[in-house]
C-alpha cells in the first residue's frame, strides 16, 4: 500500500495543475481610454523638463502607421515640449498580430530591424535607428512592438539608445488597460 501512495499523490497533483491551468482566466489588454490616462509623462527623462500631453488633431494619410492605428480603433498621443519640438508620439492599436505583421513588411522595407527588447516579454519588436551605435550621433527613431495582442509604436526625437527608450516603451505597455 505504501508504494501506491506516491503515485496517487503525484496523479492528484498533476490533475490539480491541469485543472487550474484550464480554469485560469484569459487576460486581454486594450489601448488606453485617453491620452491623459497613461504612464508616459512620468517616464520622460529628467533632461526634458516639464513635458506635457500635446493635444493633436490627427489627419492620417492612408497607408501610414497612424492611419492603420486610427482605422483599427486605436489612439495616437503626443507628449513633450511642443515649442522645442522635443517629444514622443505613442500609438496604441488593438489590431493585434495580423495588423502588426502587415505593417512589419513595410517597416522592414524602410530599414526597421527585428529586435528583442530588454526586460520585456513582447511577442515581436522592430526598431528604426540612424547612425552606428557608439560612433558619433546615433538615434532610435521608432520602436514597434506587439505585446498582449496590442501593437504599440513609440516614436521619439530624443532617444540615443534602446536603453534610453525603454522607460517610455515600458510606460506605453504599462498604460494598457
Amino acid at each position: 500500500m505504501k508504494r501506491y501512495v506516491p503515485l496517487v499523490l503525484a496523479a492528484l497533483l498533476l490533475s490539480g495543475c491541469s485543472q487550474s491551468e484550464e480554469a485560469a482566466p484569459i487576460v486581454t489588454k486594450s489601448v488606453p481610454a485617453s491620452c491623459e490616462e497613461t504612464a508616459i509623462l512620468a517616464a520622460f527623462p529628467s533632461r526634458i523638463p516639464d513635458p506635457r500631453y500635446i493635444a493633436t488633431e490627427w489627419e492620417p494619410a492612408e497607408g501610414t502607421d497612424l492611419f492603420a492605428v486610427i482605422d483599427s480603433g486605436g489612439i495616437a498621443c503626443s507628449y513633450g515640449i511642443q515649442e522645442a519640438e522635443v517629444g514622443a508620439t505613442i500609438l496604441w492599436s488593438p489590431g493585434g498580430e495580423g495588423l502588426f505583421d502587415q505593417r512589419a513588411v513595410e517597416w522592414e522595407a524602410s530599414g526597421h530591424k527585428a529586435i528583442d527588447l530588454p526586460d520585456l516579454a513582447e511577442t515581436k519588436a522592430y526598431v528604426l535607428t540612424e547612425g552606428k551605435e557608439g560612433d558619433g550621433e546615433f538615434h532610435v527613431w521608432a520602436v514597434n512592438l506587439l505585446i498582449d495582442g496590442v501593437w504599440i509604436a513609440v516614436n521619439a526625437t530624443f532617444f540615443g539608445s534602446i536603453e534610453e527608450a525603454m522607460p517610455i516603451v515600458k510606460a506605453a505597455v504599462d498604460s494598457l488597460i
